[in-house]
């Protein structure tokens, strides 16, 4: 009989579960992963409970202490199912509460985060073994939970994008600079390289800036060159990262972010474009496939101008592709998924 692993959501709204991007990257991509080495799974709502009982294995994706959740692994564990966390941010940690974006971008009270992070580290204790995206997240976990087992489980190209092939741009195409902010608490992140934008932009008229997520820029460009898109689902938006010629990851230097992945390096390098990033460790693992580390911030215009330099060496978009997959392919997270059953 083949093993079965079953990813289970914890956010607010069990409809939407799957429309969670951190959810389809460390979940459904795992299954996805897994189903290719002979795994069944299945993907389901903390709510659903009946249906996280048939695992063998059974992945809790960002779990908050609850008496549902009490009950759940009550029952996983007398019957011999292995459950394990997963965590992705550091979003356990209450004494850094007011590093989260949510924080910092005004979106939420210091004292209501503080108590979510409470929660997720409350849960936490519940668990004999943990996996995260990052190295930094396993240190500062194993740091505050010294007896927890807990894995690097990196972040992968989403399984379901492996099939396409890299568009052919047309001779005409217009050299976009994408920003994919996601959720909106970026503001401050993207604030950050304004002035270096809008003079950037300046100096190059032909350029354009499409942001596709939820941001209300404060920037002066003319406004051709700038457009935004609202956030898209999921199957749309590999049509948006593939019109950039580059593409940017800001970060602002807090604890938060330097517990990143470096997500947005790989979703473009997979379609050839390099990403011109904040130097967070994880990001550092992709100096060779298609991340331009920005050591300081004063270094924003210089490198931005380095990558769009026609003249620059640019590694052709199959190689940065096969460069990108060489340290993100999803059977290499399946691999360390299943390191962290031995």
């Amino acid at each position: 009989m083949a093993l079965a692993v079953t990813c289970i959501a914890s956010n607010r709204n069990p409809a939407l579960f799957l429309q969670d991007p951190s959810f389809r990257y460390r979940c459904e991509n795992l299954a996805l992963a897994l189903q290719d080495q002979g795994w069944n799974s299945q993907l389901t709502h903390l709510r659903d409970g009946t249906t996280a009982q048939t695992g063998q294995v059974v992945v809790f994706h960002r779990p908050k202490a609850s008496a549902r959740l009490a009950w759940l692994l009550w029952r996983l564990r007398r019957r011999g199912a292995v459950p394990v966390a997963d965590f992705d941010d550091l979003v356990f940690d209450p004494e850094l509460a007011s590093h989260s974006p949510a924080v910092i971008n005004g979106i939420l009270p210091l004292r209501k985060v503080r108590h979510a992070f409470a929660a997720h580290g409350k849960a936490l204790e519940w668990f004999d073994r943990v996996t995260v995206s990052t190295v930094p997240l396993q240190e500062h976990l194993q740091r505050i939970y010294p007896a927890q087992r807990v894995t690097v489980v990196p972040n992968a190209v989403h399984h379901s994008w492996l099939r396409h092939p890299i568009p052919a741009a047309g001779p005409a195409a217009p050299r976009i600079i994408t920003y994919f902010p996601g959720t909106r608490s970026h503001d401050h992140d993207f604030q950050m390289i304004v002035p270096v934008l809008e003079q950037l932009l300046a100096e190059y008229p032909q350029l354009q800036l499409h942001i596709t997520g939820q941001l209300q820029p404060k920037m002066h460009t003319a406004r051709k060159q700038l457009v935004l898109h609202e956030r898209v689902p999921f199957t749309d938006y590999a049509r948006f990262v593939q019109r950039g010629w580059l593409n940017l990851a800001p970060l602002q230097d807090t604890p938060f972010n330097h517990c990143k992945s470096a997500l947005k390096a790989i979703e473009a390098g997979f379609w050839g474009i390099p990403t011109v990033c904040s130097p967070i460790p994880d990001m550092l693992r992709f100096t060779a496939a298609g991340a331009a580390i920005v050591p300081t911030e004063s270094a924003w215009l210089e490198t931005l101008e380095r990558v769009l330099d026609p003249s620059a060496s640019r590694a052709a978009a199959g190689e940065l592709r096969e460069r990108v997959l060489a340290l993100a392919h999803p059977a290499l997270m399946a691999e360390a998924f299943l390191t962290s059953l031995d």
